[in-house]
């Protein structure tokens, strides 16, 4: 018989969602772009990418929805950055695994 695990004040929901999203290639080098760079655009990642605005948003929202990035600044044209609040949950939540 297989014990269901359940670790004690971890949301593992949100834990799996924000790795599900650092799964992708173009994800993880989209946050490593904002880690070095401290924020960017849809439409900078596009070009350093080389892929559609369309497929670079989806990817923006997946990690926006995921807790990891955030918009910075007022209005659609708004640039990213890396939510750290976010990126602290998920570090701890991996350390208490």
């Amino acid at each position: 018989m297989v014990q269901e695990l359940k670790f004690v004040g971890l949301d593992s929901e949100r834990l799996a969602a924000m790795l599900k999203a650092l799964s992708h290639p173009v994800r993880l080098e989209i946050v490593q772009v904002l880690s070095a760079s401290g924020d960017a655009n849809c439409v900078d990642f596009t070009r350093h990418a080389g892929l559609a605005q369309s497929t670079v948003s989806e990817h923006l929202k997946v990690l926006k929805e995921a807790g990891l990035i955030k918009q910075c600044g007022p209005g659609p044209r708004s640039g990213y950055c890396i939510d750290k609040a976010g990126l602290v949950w998920m570090k701890q939540a991996l350390v208490a695994i």
